[in-house]
């Protein structure tokens, strides 16, 4: 299979062409019991790292299609994938063929997805199938469509068959029928199967496609479903918007909090901006506790005007969010309810060491690290913490 790779060249960004498909439709595509507000339509078809708007779903779910012009005649390095039209079609794995190509020189790139970006990133999908009430599966009866990039005219006819065969079971010739006129840009292409082979064995059952047909269409199918996967959290999204916001604690007000004291426990040594693996952020101050055979290493993360320390923040939040229990070797991990904070703990019986991590004050990333001291005692301690203290200097 030959690949090319291209760079993205955006003609403008905001000269949009609309597509033809949506041109002449009747009536818009909508989502049905939608209730997750206006939010832009996005493919990542050129790059994960390069999104691309392609129209916009209404708060009551209706879909405004809308295709940008884009020129792939430049090489470079990226991270996108192509095909060429023969691939696209089978080219020599497709039995009995003998396919019209009138430009066999056709370059492709598919659009897998439609997804839905809220706050720059990507928060669920939308998926047009005849199917109802499910995401479409490719195996069974019924269509789906989706948008395919052409970086030139070229029409194709062709049948491929391919015999499918196992141990008995079934035994039959699988065929797909194209019929594709692409034109320079997106276009619109229809995928259905029509037939199905089924068993139904003492051994095995099941089904396979047995007929399905690819080809272009000029407008959107009535009888498409939009179907919404949605797996972003709205109410962690919201807590991170919030965050980015906020004003980030200073050096300065880091040195005029210094705590001297932790319960009985004295500060024997602190750092300020310390580099910590797997934060994304120095912001931070961290303190040590002493007394006698007890130690606590402390470390607080102020997530503030930070994407990465804000993802954190709410990773933390939702790893916390329940209650579990997990028995190890030496002790245990789990989450649970401090008086009124979900904290993570992860404690070793046989050496006396407790870790404790929680969010705090709507900001701070809290890692507590005691050693000869129990879960319970080491949140005592760290309940002596005065962080308002801190918002306040």
């Amino acid at each position: 299979m030959k690949t090319k790779i291209f760079i993205l060249f955006l003609v403008s960004l905001v000269h949009f062409q609309t597509c033809k498909a949506q041109q002449t439709q009747t009536s818009l595509p909508k989502v049905e019991n939608y209730n997750k507000g206006e939010l832009e339509l996005k493919i990542t078809s050129f790059g994960e790292n390069n999104p691309i708007t392609i129209g916009k779903i209404m708060a009551d779910g209706t879909v405004h299609f809308k295709w940008l012009e884009a020129d792939l005649s430049k090489t470079d390095e990226n991270n996108y994938m192509t095909r060429s039209i023969v691939n696209f079609y089978g080219g020599k794995f497709c039995r009995n063929s003998n396919p019209v190509i009138s430009n066999e020189n056709s370059i492709l790139v598919e659009t897998k997805f439609i997804y839905l970006f809220k706050y720059g990133q990507p928060v669920g999908c939308i998926i047009p199938s005849t199917q109802i009430n499910q995401e479409h599966n490719k195996d069974r009866l019924g269509s789906t469509i989706n948008w395919i990039y052409s970086d030139s005219e070229t029409n194709v006819n062709a049948n491929c068959s391919e015999k499918k065969e196992w141990e008995g079971i079934y035994s039959f010739d699988q065929t797909t029928a194209y019929d594709l006129k692409f034109k320079k840009g997106f276009n619109l292409v229809s995928n259905s199967v029509t037939a199905i082979e089924a068993w139904d064995t003492e051994k095995e059952k099941g089904s396979l496609p047995k007929t399905r047909s690819i080809q272009s269409l000029d407008q959107i199918p009535t009888n498409m479903h939009w179907q919404l996967k949605y797996w972003a959290n709205d109410e962690l999204l919201e807590i991170e918007q919030q965050l980015i916001k906020l004003k980030p604690i200073t050096k300065q007000q880091y040195e005029n909090w210094l705590p001297k004291k932790l319960g009985k426990l004295k500060r024997t040594g602190y750092e300020i901006g310390k580099t910590i693996e797997r934060m994304p952020t120095t912001n931070n101050v961290n303190l040590l506790f002493e007394k006698g055979l007890k130690t606590i290493d402390l470390t607080i993360v102020d997530c503030a005007d930070n994407k990465d320390a804000a993802d954190v923040y709410t990773l933390m939040q939702s790893m916390a969010s329940k209650d579990w229990k997990d028995d190890t070797k030496t002790g245990y991990r789990g989450a649970s309810k401090m008086d009124d904070k979900r904290v993570m703990t992860d404690y070793n019986e046989k050496e006396l060491k407790t870790t404790l991590n929680y969010n705090a004050n709507g900001r701070f990333v809290i890692k507590a690290e005691g050693t000869n001291i129990k879960p319970e005692e080491l949140w005592e301690y760290l309940k002596t913490l005065n962080l308002e203290a801190l918002l306040k200097k």
